[in-house]
């Protein structure tokens, strides 16, 4: 195993790392009171004793290891210094992880921890929180909420440019909700699936988000297809007789492709209608 030093641009490559697996880290001052943070993968993160040394470190030290989990980076401390974890904790907040930093000992107790610190740039969780589709959006709109809240923790570790532009999409996702326009969050809140999952950060592969996304969409479609539908017979009832025969035969043709999922020839069916209607009605 090689020890990579962490320099301060490399804080957000070190969370990435964490993303993957488990990593081993050693912290501590070097000769000149500058920070010496230094990952390894492995399970031995003692053996980073040798290599912070080398590099000019000196007691007291810290080690552990660290995983990152949706927003969290999780750091157990195995050997333990409350001064040099706060050393470590300014260095985090000097250089931006973008996640939150939880600091534990061996026995699972939480000794310290960091927040990411807000920008007005940045999209904050709680613009998902402002999530409110409008009465009447039924599961449509709360397919979209869900997929959103699960996507919108793992932007945090998108590279830095993209991060932003995701945030930005989550943001206009939320408000395109909020204003029921579900088909255009819907497009939106793909194009950012997709774009996690070309860069590996979804748990699920590309093509199986790009499946679930079709999904939605066919569902979305099919819900709109049949309250089409719907008011399609509606209008039909007040059609003239012979004419109101023939366009219900029509409208139940329509229904059956529905249920068939074929809702190109549903629309082309519905169409058809339409215009039908319009030259009786």
């Amino acid at each position: 195993m090689v020890a990579t030093r962490v320099e301060g641009e490399d804080v957000k490559s070190m969370v990435r790392k964490g993303a993957q697996k488990r990593m081993c880290f050693g912290f501590c001052q070097d000769g000149k009171n500058d920070p010496l943070l230094m990952i390894e993968p492995g399970k031995k993160p003692e053996a980073l004793r040798a290599p912070l040394k080398k590099a000019g470190g000196g007691p007291p030290m810290i080690w552990g290891t660290y995983v990152v989990r949706s927003d969290q980076m999780e750091m157990i401390v195995e050997k333990v210094s409350t001064k040099v974890i706060t050393q470590l904790k300014k260095f985090f907040r000097k250089n931006r992880p973008k996640v939150n930093v939880l600091f534990y000992d061996k026995g699972g107790n939480l000794l310290d921890s960091l927040k990411p610190e807000k920008s007005e740039a940045v999209v904050s969780e709680d613009k998902v929180a402002d999530l409110a589709p409008p009465s009447g959006s039924g599961k449509a709109a709360q397919e979209l909420v869900k997929r959103l809240k699960k996507i919108r923790p793992r932007i945090a570790l998108a590279p830095g440019k993209l991060e932003m532009k995701l945030k930005r999409g989550v943001a206009k996702s939320v408000k395109l909700i909020n204003d029921g326009r579900l088909q255009e969050a819907e497009t939106l809140i793909t194009m950012i699936e997709m774009a996690m999952a070309k860069i590996g950060k979804t748990i699920e592969s590309e093509q199986l988000t790009q499946k679930r996304a079709q999904q939605s969409r066919d569902r979305m479609s099919l819900g709109a297809g049949v309250k089409r539908a719907q008011a399609l017979r509606a209008n039909v009832a007040r059609a003239p007789g012979s004419s109101r025969n023939k366009l219900d035969r029509a409208v139940h043709k329509a229904a059956r492709l529905l249920q068939s999922r074929d809702l190109n020839g549903a629309s082309k069916m519905m169409d058809r209608i339409e215009k039908a209607l319009m030259t009786i009605i």
